[in-house]
């Protein structure tokens, strides 16, 4: 009985171990949807893609590419930009509002932006003095929050 109980628990395991493997897999970059080919394309010309994974969660699909320069960008399954970092160098804006930008420059003149995430309403960004900034989706400034530390 014991036996059958274990190779019953296998099996189901086993069978779930492989389902969630077709959940994520590495494509080229030829298999991202055109709008993120173009994404990349024109935001960072000069980085080659080191990786890139197609992650299916809930029936969507969802994209990562990391660059060379250690930059990540997640894209959803229009090829829609919803995420980017980098840590080691600056992300560049030129694809958010002009009014984002225009007040980005004006506030923090002396900032680089290390995060960004489209959120619904408008965009979450993270600059390089650890403020995490608020904007709306046409652009303009909502609040700021300064870096804790517990």
């Amino acid at each position: 009985m014991k036996l059958r109980f274990l190779t019953a628990c296998l099996l189901i395991l086993s069978a779930v171990g492989l389902y969630g493997c077709d959940d994520e897999k590495s494509i080229s970059f030829d298999k991202l949807p055109q709008t993120a080919q173009q994404f990349v394309h024109q935001y960072f010309p000069t980085q080659n893609t080191v990786r890139i994974t197609r992650e299916k969660d809930d029936g969507r699909k969802n994209y990562e590419v990391t660059l060379d320069n250690g930059a990540s960008i997640d894209f959803d399954e229009s090829g829609a930009w919803t995420h980017l970092e980098s840590q080691f160098s600056p992300l560049p804006v030129g694809f958010l509002p002009q009014a984002l930008q225009t007040d980005l420059g004006q506030r923090y003149p002396d900032a680089t932006v290390h995060e960004i995430d489209a959120e619904l309403g408008g965009y979450e960004i993270e600059i390089n003095n650890g403020k995490t900034l608020w904007y709306s989706s046409d652009g303009t400034f909502i609040r700021e929050e300064l870096p804790r530390f517990d």
